[in-house]
């Protein structure tokens, strides 16, 4: 752990606002402590897990743990850590999708700058409520019927209601876990067996408080897109828009995404038009959104909105194509600050986790060394190693390898993206 030693390092910590993480988000999400810093904040962070690479990054006494998942305890928890300390918290925020409802508490509680719970509450944190208040309101949403538990007679009376091709889905979840697309009957006893595997604590631990509530809709035909972007005072800020090219059906596994897309400007302003309406009508204000919608025939369809920043890869991929430091901005947010979103780049981005598309073994892998000569890759993770047993669906794949490319138009994006994927090859047998 990081220790102060010396009396000017012990001043600057107190000269500067105390800022609160709730949850690190793991690995992936390290970045944001590097904004943080650049924030000149004194950082704190409560988690329900330390993870060895945090003890690098804050000092031993900045961290407490408890359980971010249940809003009194957590609060509860706060209050006391702070008040031991004798100091008081100026800002607070997360970049985790399962604790945004348990920021907003402490937040508004503690009258500091942030989402207010009840909209929060009424983000894709439950998909359910989400849906009845957007249907409401006119908004285009899949029909959908509500499935307690997971007893195969009752999904079968629902699916009838709602038809085939539907949609299962948890009310919350994470990554897709639990989400299957249902094509004809017979393939729902296999499916409800998954979903069984996929939401259990066991699986992710998201689904500790999960209490066996779906929901069923109907199956809509269309490319999937985010809008994506910040709001501060009722302003509705647009960083872009992201396409994003899906794995295999039935499942929805996000495998690839473009930014900007590569849809004409009617679609795209559509789908900002729609993102903007549903934000208005859950109440979203000081906080940040990603919008997913299907582009059907008809227009927009609202899949879901989070009331976080993209997730994953998506904030560099901003950053890469436009210039604009999502995660910085949402902090100014969070610390009082006004904020405007100013894109000073233009550039093609297309970000891939590369899936094996059949079962076996790895038996070689090739090009690695050739990967690094290639310019426009400002990303590339290997994630699967010689001799490791791939699977493909309906398990949960593990992808060959990441990469993320840019280019200065569509065209060179396409020949960037063919040279890597024909460089790097793994061999399964």
């Amino acid at each position: 752990m990081i220790k102060y030693d010396r009396p000017l390092d012990i001043y600057r910590a107190m000269s500067k606002p105390n800022f609160l993480l709730v949850e690190h988000g793991g690995a992936r999400k390290q970045f944001t402590f590097e904004v943080l810093k650049k924030k000149g904040v004194n950082i704190f962070l409560v988690c329900t897990v330390v993870p060895p690479w945090l003890k690098t990054l804050l000092p031993e006494g900045n961290i407490f743990v408890t359980d971010t998942y249940n809003s009194v305890k957590l609060l509860s928890d706060t209050v006391s850590f702070f008040e031991a300390k004798k100091m008081k918290i100026d800002a607070i925020g997360t970049f985790y999708e399962h604790t945004v409802v348990q920021t907003a508490d402490i937040a508004k509680a503690l009258n500091l700058e942030g989402i207010d719970p009840g909209a929060a509450r009424r983000s894709s944190h439950n998909k359910l409520l989400m849906r009845i208040v957007c249907r409401n309101a006119k908004i285009p949403t899949p029909a959908f019927e509500v499935v307690r538990g997971l007893e195969l007679r009752r999904f079968i009376q629902t699916i009838k209601k709602i038809g085939l091709p539907c949609v299962i889905k948890p009310i919350f979840g994470a990554e897709s876990y639990g989400t299957v697309k249902i094509e004809k009957y017979s393939d729902l006893m296999s499916a409800v067996n998954e979903i069984k595997l996929n939401t259990s604590s066991d699986k992710k631990e998201v689904f500790k408080n999960f209490t066996e509530t779906f929901l069923v809709e109907k199956y809509l035909q269309g490319p999937v897109v985010s809008v994506d972007g910040l709001v501060q005072h009722k302003r509705v800020m647009v960083a872009g828009m992201v396409e994003f090219v899906m794995g295999p059906e039935p499942r929805f596994t996000q495998e690839a995404n473009y930014i900007p897309t590569r849809f004409d400007n009617s679609v795209c302003v559509s789908c900002i038009d729609m993102a903007k309406r549903v934000i208005h009508t859950l109440g979203f204000d000081n906080c940040g959104f990603h919008c997913e919608l299907r582009i059907t025939p008809e227009g927009p369809v609202l899949i879901e909105i989070a009331a976080r920043l993209p997730g994953g890869p998506l904030q560099p991929g901003y950053q890469k194509a436009y210039g604009v430091d999502l995660t910085s901005a949402l902090v100014d947010i969070w610390l009082g600050r006004k904020v405007n979103l100013k894109p000073n780049l233009k550039n093609y981005i297309l970000q891939k986790a590369v899936f094996p598309r059949k079962n076996g073994k790895i038996i070689n892998v090739k090009g690695l060394r050739k990967i690094k000569k290639i310019k426009g890759i400002w990303d590339f993770s290997k994630i699967s190693n010689k001799g490791e047993i791939v699977v493909t669906y309906p398990d949960i794949p593990k992808p060959f390898y990441y990469y993320a490319a840019a280019a200065q138009n569509p065209d060179l994006l396409d020949l960037l993206s063919n040279k890597i994927e024909s460089t790097v090859r793994f061999e399964i047998f």
